[in-house]
């Protein structure tokens, strides 16, 4: 072990010598990547052997067992919960039920809702899509870098580069600032890019290309319900959760063969059409998340289309969960019925009647007469026992304002 390496071993909670903080939407492998750079001879692996803990097969930006995630944060000078939110399991249950495909039920997550087609159409076609158990996440396909290159041009020169851990998962096409498709690349966090689609000979990315404002909208959606937890549909504020599954039981129900969408074909038709693309052929057979990176970004265009056309009114949807993107119907309030007299009978004037308009006439002259006051104290007390009592009724005479010094 090398003198440099030495010096992280150090201590067991003792953070490393230069630790920069995490930056906004950073995966834990990026964080790790662009601390290893400000050393010459430390590598991202010996960051990981510093930790004295056993990380054979840890994916950092899927799951970190939990000794391992503290030590990190030690290491690190952060938070757990910082380094936890950095993670696929970060954001869980609301992207995702669990980070173990084993715990991820296709047929639960993405068939629990019905937004485009009636709940029990299509079934078997459905069955075709599943994926073996024990094998599938919802929204989790083989990892490929990606950004925003507008928002990498807007850096300062002295800014360090990141992998942003949503913008590597297909449930987002673009960067939801700038309205741009999200581009592949290659990144040395903290130092360098490499677009791969630059223009011959150059080595600056190609022209950013534009989203159509439906996936805009859909991704901004989705960007607010991973930071906010909430997102606004029609019928109000949903949790991030049903945001999801909704989101992923429409991009399921669009890629239905129309020979198996009996009359709901028509609309599975125009929505393709306005999107201008054709449907994937191996949607058919595939779930999304095992589609090309270009046939999930033609899926999603088509499943936010239908989206924005059921919302508004576009189109006629026949699940039992779309009226979520539907604005509530109003409802008047029933002002109800006008008052009226009552038809019970006054209350029979009784004898007790007049001895409480007694007692409050004597109260009243008391206030104002010394000769009332001592009268109708000297009566009351006729009631007392002990001085306590007395005590007790000359406290409540001077509530009622009787004074009991007049000179």
């Amino acid at each position: 072990m090398s003198a440099a390496q030495g010096e992280f071993d150090d201590g067991e909670h003792r953070p490393w010598p230069l630790h920069p903080q995490p930056l906004p939407g950073e995966t834990v492998s990026s964080w790790l990547a662009r601390t290893s750079e400000l050393y010459s001879m430390i590598t991202r692996a010996d960051l990981l052997d510093s930790l004295g803990l056993d990380t054979t097969g840890v994916d950092l930006d899927r799951f970190i067992p939990e000794p391992v995630l503290t030590a990190l944060a030690g290491k690190g000078a952060c938070t757990v919960d910082r380094l936890r939110e950095m993670t696929l399991a970060g954001y869980t249950p609301w992207l995702l039920d669990s980070t173990d495909p084993t715990e991820c039920d296709f047929d639960t997550y993405v068939h629990q809702f019905s937004v485009l087609l009636p709940p029990g159409l299509a079934v078997p076609d459905r069955y075709r899509r599943r994926p073996p158990v024990g094998t599938w996440l919802p929204w989790v396909s083989a990892l490929t870098t990606r950004a925003c290159p507008l928002c990498i041009d807007a850096l300062d020169t002295d800014a360090d580069i990141v992998v942003t851990m949503a913008h590597q998962y297909p449930m987002l096409t673009s960067c939801t600032k700038h309205l741009c498709r999200l581009e592949f690349c290659t990144v040395i966090p903290g130092r360098l890019i490499f677009w791969e689609r630059t223009p011959a000979g150059s080595d600056d990315h190609a022209p950013p290309l534009p989203v159509p404002a439906a996936v805009a909208e859909i991704d901004r959606r989705s960007v607010a319900a991973l930071t906010n937890g909430s997102v606004e549909l029609g019928v109000g504020r949903v949790h991030a959760a049903v945001w999801f599954r909704l989101l992923r039981t429409v991009v399921d129900e669009v890629v239905t063969p129309l020979i198996h969408a009996g009359w709901w074909a028509r609309g599975l038709r125009a929505i393709w059409e306005s999107t201008g693309r054709s449907r994937p052929l191996q949607t058919s057979r595939v779930p999304f998340e095992n589609l090309s990176w270009d046939g999930q970004a033609a899926v999603l265009a088509a499943a936010a289309t239908a989206i924005i056309a059921v919302e508004n009114d576009q189109i006629f949807a026949g699940g039992a969960d779309a009226c979520l993107l539907q604005p509530r119907p109003y409802e008047p309030v029933d002002p109800g019925t006008a008052p009226t007299r009552s038809h019970f009978q006054a209350r029979a004037h009784s004898a007790w009647d007049d001895v409480v308009a007694a007692i409050d006439a004597a109260v009243a002259e008391a206030r104002v007469n010394s000769d009332a006051a001592r009268s109708l104290f000297g009566f009351a007390r006729t009631g007392c026992r002990t001085e306590d009592d007395v005590d007790e009724l000359a406290y409540a005479f001077l509530e009622l304002g009787i004074r009991l010094d007049w000179a």
